[in-house]
């Protein structure tokens, strides 16, 4: 300290100001700092009642952020995967409907009817879809370990879990050899391989379909989800059995008809133009007779993800409103607790400017005890909201991770808003001259 006073005492009847050494202006700001936040928490602490009461708003407002946005995050990614499980995306469907026109009815026996020539007929010919299958179904008896169910039995084309997007949980998939050489294997649903065999692997045992023995080579998985499912369809195909289509026409109903044919595009900007070329090809397979019906599924279920997109987005504003709206009474809390602070310590801070403290020292005392306060209550919301989390986790398919988004947000808010609530009463005490806070 003297060699510094001599320093600068020299430095000053020469004029001019020299250069600190290294490390001397950086600590001294680093002392400061430090002062200021042992003050700060000093007085949280002094005060617990009161910094508690305070805090709780805090404690609430930051818990209700990390909780909303998990839930939001959560919600969202559940209607999506159930959403685009389902099978539909791009998807559109030809099913019989006798014709409308008189000259077509006449016409009529010149049809062979929807069949699996026209799989052939569709994958040669079109130009705007990459994928065609076929499906037929009938209510078939199903028996393994003792018990015996009427399901469902659907016979497919392989090109049917492209085509709806199915994935198998255990095992394999159908494939083309399957349906070339008629091959008695099955893919059970996931609800029935649970019914039929518990919690054993029903991969390589053996059903019973309408008296024939199926090998079970698969497991599908589980087809949309609470947030989002239609209806029976899934339900159906996941307490059903999925075999060839060849391997159906020959065990259980034979013939050339389907009961549906099935296509996906990529193109989903031009649906309206992939329809009218579906109906083209079709009806020109069916020579010129239009004995069948186009569901344009995947047009109604991009109208539905864009409302499904609005109403996540609407449910986002709510949520979060509702949220900052807590936070924001929290700050309110820490600005009264703030101001009554600066009431108490007026003479305090006459006190510490009569003997040197700077307007810049008082200033960063009060914010950092605001930010301090904010930053615990968000540490303790931030703990609070990932334990209901988890909580509630069993109560999603697919569990409630916590959000690091909802974490950022709900420390960075609650940083933000004591931030601002403190930097007026901060203001006020910087700008006491030593007289009036010693006065007051």
């Amino acid at each position: 300290m003297g060699e510094q006073g001599e320093e600068r005492s020299e430095t000053r009847r020469s004029g001019r100001w020299a250069p600190l050494r290294p490390g001397v202006l950086g600590n001294g700001a680093r002392l400061a700092l430090g002062e200021a936040i042992r003050t700060s928490l000093s007085e949280v602490w002094a005060h617990k009642l009161r910094s508690s009461l305070t805090l709780l708003g805090v404690i609430l407002g930051t818990m209700a952020v990390v909780v909303m946005v998990t839930l939001i995050e959560g919600i969202r990614v559940m209607v999506w995967e159930g959403f685009y499980s389902l099978g539909y995306d791009g998807v559109m469907f030809v099913t019989y409907r006798p014709p409308d026109d008189p000259t077509e009815r006449k016409k009529l026996f010149q049809s062979r009817g929807l069949s699996v020539r026209d799989v052939e007929a569709l994958e040669a010919w079109g130009e705007s879809f990459q994928h065609v299958a076929a499906l037929n179904a009938s209510d078939s008896l199903v028996q393994a370990e003792g018990e015996q169910l009427r399901v469902r039995v659907f016979g497919v084309t392989p090109s049917y879990g492209v085509v709806r997007n199915r994935q198998v949980s255990k095992g394999r998939w159908l494939l083309d050899s399957d349906q070339r050489e008629r091959r008695k294997v099955a893919v059970l649903g996931a609800d029935l391989a649970e019914r039929l065999f518990g919690t054993r692997d029903p991969i390589g045992r053996e059903v019973k379909v309408a008296g024939d023995t199926y090998r079970v080579v698969g497991v599908e998985s589980r087809i949309g989800n609470n947030m989002a499912n239609d209806g029976g369809w899934s339900r159906r195909e996941m307490n059903g059995v999925l075999v060839p289509l060849a391997t159906f026409r020959t065990y259980l109903r034979g013939g050339q008809r389907v009961g549906a044919l099935m296509i996906k595009t990529e193109d989903k900007e031009q649906l309206a133009a992939v329809s009218a070329e579906l109906s083209r090809l079709v009806r020109r397979s069916h020579s010129g007779v239009g004995d069948f019906r186009i569901e344009d599924v995947a047009s109604e279920m991009l109208k539905a993800s864009k409302e499904i997109g609005e109403l996540l987005r609407n449910w986002t504003v709510v949520l979060a409103s509702m949220a900052g709206i807590s936070l924001l009474v929290g700050g309110v809390g820490i600005y009264s607790v703030m101001k009554i602070s600066l009431v108490e310590r007026l003479f305090e801070i006459g006190l510490r400017k009569a003997i040197g403290a700077s307007d810049r020292t008082i200033l960063a005392q009060f914010l950092i005890e605001s930010v301090s306060l904010s930053a615990l209550g968000g540490l303790l919301g931030c703990s609070l909201g990932a334990a209901l989390c988890a909580a509630l986790s069993p109560l999603f398919e697919a569990g409630l991770p916590l959000s690091p988004l909802g974490l950022a947000l709900g420390i960075g808010f609650a940083v933000a808003v004591g931030a601002f609530a403190g930097v007026f009463p901060s203001l006020a005490a910087a700008r006491l001259t030593p007289v009036e806070a010693l006065r007051a």
